[in-house]
């Protein structure tokens, strides 16, 4: 079959490196336009960008919806796949291709529908999430799903742990996928349950409100501390402090929310329930450090706002 693959960030490699490497063929690759990164703001290609030059495909960076389809009519693919391409596609854009788009989506949908879905799942408390392959139509995440594989949220897990693991899960169902397409032998099901959401996450998301429980607390570091980021806010200057790494200590109570003591392997600070241990922070305006290093300069008395 001819495919066309869409896909921006670093979890779309492994579906397109699976592609290339099919029996299919790959007649295109859509993706963003290159963005400034770093403090230099250089402009910068997409790592599926860098992969599909890489791999001598030819690349299109649409910025609009015809450009989408001057593309995609250029390629006459049979088919289209998607991984966290990042940008929405009408229904113009989703008649253009006779197999239809189908998006890897990073949860077992109708859970987590949106542009977040594994970190939201970790924020909640899950313990399993999934990847699911569906046939996109207008509604935020709602077509019918072709193939679903579970997977297992350890309590250690970060989002970017379990975002890799799934990645790496998604190109046996897009094989997959394709196979039952272009064999005739393609069922759908239709998503059961009721649906829960995860949009784009604000920056003010990852801040801790101390009075919380430490279990969600735990679970929220593990969700944000990638991106957008955890922080706390002292009291005493309204300043923000980045939290880099921590866990809960079942066995340490006794602190008030908020309040900060020191700890053998950083610093200990009170929750609504037993206390969080942060072992690396970084403060406003300087470099990640050594949790204790940065409790041994605080003035007596500082907390967390809680």
């Amino acid at each position: 079959m001819r495919v066309v693959f869409a896909g921006s960030p670093e979890v779309a490699l492994p579906t397109l490196r699976a592609l290339s490497a099919a029996r299919h063929t790959v007649v295109g690759v859509l993706t963003q336009p290159p963005r400034p990164v770093g403090r230099k703001q250089v402009s910068t290609p997409t790592p599926v960008a860098l992969l599909a030059d890489e791999l001598g495909l030819s690349v299109a960076t649409p910025e609009t919806p015809d450009d989408v389809l001057l593309a995609v009519r250029d390629w006459s693919p049979d088919i289209a796949v998607v991984v966290a391409y990042g940008r929405l596609l009408g229904p113009t854009e989703l008649s253009s291709v006779p197999h239809g788009w189908w998006n890897v989506h990073f949860s077992l949908l109708p859970k987590w529908r949106g542009a977040a879905p594994v970190p939201y799942a970790i924020a909640a408390g899950d313990d399993t999430t999934g990847v699911s392959v569906f046939r996109i139509e207008e509604g935020l995440d709602t077509g019918p799903v072709a193939h679903q594989r579970s997977c297992t949220i350890a309590p250690h897990d970060t989002a970017a742990t379990v975002l890799s693991r799934l990645a790496d899960l998604a190109p046996e169902l897009v094989l997959s996928l394709l196979e039952d397409v272009d064999s005739g032998s393609l069922t759908l099901s239709a998503q059961d349950g009721d649906p829960s959401f995860a949009p784009k996450p604000s920056k003010e998301v990852g801040e801790l409100r101390w009075s919380d429980s430490a279990e969600n607390l735990y679970n929220q570091m593990r969700a944000w501390r990638e991106e957008p980021g955890c922080f706390g806010i002292r009291d005493d200057t309204d300043q923000r402090v980045k939290i880099i790494h921590g866990w809960s200590d079942i066995a340490l109570g006794g602190l008030l929310p908020g309040a900060i003591a020191a700890h053998p392997e950083g610093v200990a600070v009170g929750t609504g329930t037993t206390a969080l241990v942060l072992a690396a922070v970084q403060p406003a305006g300087k470099s990640v450090m050594d949790a204790r290093d940065w409790f041994r300069g605080l003035p007596p008395g500082v907390r967390f706002r809680a």
